[in-house]
């Protein structure tokens, strides 16, 4: 059954909603089938939807606590089920896409192209879907700038500060580009990378996993490139303009994307790096002299169990410690 666009705004919400009428569900989903472009556009709605509905929860238990601060007594912790821990874990992961899967639905409606930006909240990831159907994995305190469309242009542009894993969409004729902190960009025709570009950091890595990339920066007033394989990683200092290529399997710095932290080999300074990015804590080693490396799997331990690890493994303690800022946004950890 053919539709007016206007049938599928209407309809869209309601199925996403979980109110459509059979007859109403049977049409959308034939609307689906049609393309991958609509099959983005539900997916993209139904997150939205999800994030929606936990803002309700979220709002049900903060009006909970404001009740008991008024009463001005405790009650018994109540369990809460495994779907609302999960509604409101995806509203934390969604939410910072809420106002940007809304503005690309309606800006798509229109053919105007307008800047869209993904962020993610200090210790958490989250994922998008570009209009190309590349898609990007974001890690903690990062953000994604890129265009509601890539259309009339010969290139995919976006703008990424933090870090990400991006699982490009080949397009022999729009090479992809992603900008970077320091001057440095990435490009690519169709391929799986993780870059880090942290604005406060002087390091930029790049690291592919399959396809190849170009990467180049600005050093002495002239651009330089590196040509990237599968299997290799570049860190350009953007201090002193350096370059080094190294051998690696990719899983140490990819392995965030999937809720894991893999060490192999991995030197205390970088493994302290990863942690704090999954934790979000500030780390301060005091011992110059501590060089171990580490090699293990964690999935869900919590950060104390894997700093035991490491004092057990190596002898290195921990404690904490207050920050210097007086807000004390972040916990603060000293490595002796």
């Amino acid at each position: 059954m053919d539709f007016k666009e206007n049938n599928i705004e209407l309809l869209l919400p309601r199925y996403c909603e979980g109110i459509a009428t059979e007859e109403e569900r049977r049409q959308v989903e034939s609307w689906i089938q049609e393309s991958t472009e609509h099959r983005r556009i539900v997916r993209q709605m139904e997150m939205l939807y999800l994030a929606a509905d936990t803002v309700h929860v979220m709002n049900k238990v903060n009006a909970e606590k404001a009740l008991i601060k008024i009463k001005g007594k405790r009650i018994g912790k109540r369990k809460v089920a495994w779907w609302e821990w999960a509604q409101r874990v995806a509203a934390v992961l969604f939410l910072p896409l809420l106002a940007a899967l809304l503005a690309q639905y309606y800006v798509e409606k229109g053919d105007v192209v307008q800047m869209l930006e993904a962020k993610t909240n200090p210790g958490m990831t989250t994922s998008v879907i570009l209009p190309d159907s590349t898609v990007v994995y974001l890690n903690s305190e990062s953000s994604l700038r890129y265009p509601s469309s890539f259309e009339g242009s010969d290139l995919r542009k976006v703008a990424l500060k933090g870090e990400a894993f991006f699982e490009v969409t080949k397009d022999a004729e729009k090479h992809f580009i992603v900008t970077t902190a320091h001057q440095s960009r990435i490009e690519v025709l169709g391929t799986s990378f993780n870059v880090e570009a942290y604005d406060d950091m002087s390091d930029v890595s790049t690291t592919l996993i399959e396809g190849k990339v170009n990467f180049s920066f600005q050093s002495g007033g002239h651009k330089k490139q590196v040509v990237l394989k599968p299997g290799q990683k570049v860190v350009y200092d953007s201090t002193n303009g350096a370059t080094h290529l190294y051998e690696t399997s990719g899983e140490t710095e990819t392995s965030w994307k999937d809720g894991k932290i893999i060490f192999n080999n991995t030197p205390l300074k970088d493994a302290l790096h990863i942690l704090s990015k999954r934790y979000n804590v500030v780390f301060t080693q005091t011992n110059a002299h501590l060089d171990e490396s580490f090699t293990g799997t964690f999935t869900s331990q919590r950060l104390e169990r894997i700093l035991e690890y490491f004092k057990l493994a190596a002898d290195i303690r921990w404690r904490y410690v207050d920050g210097k800022d007086a807000s004390q946004q972040k916990t603060h950890i000293e490595i002796y």
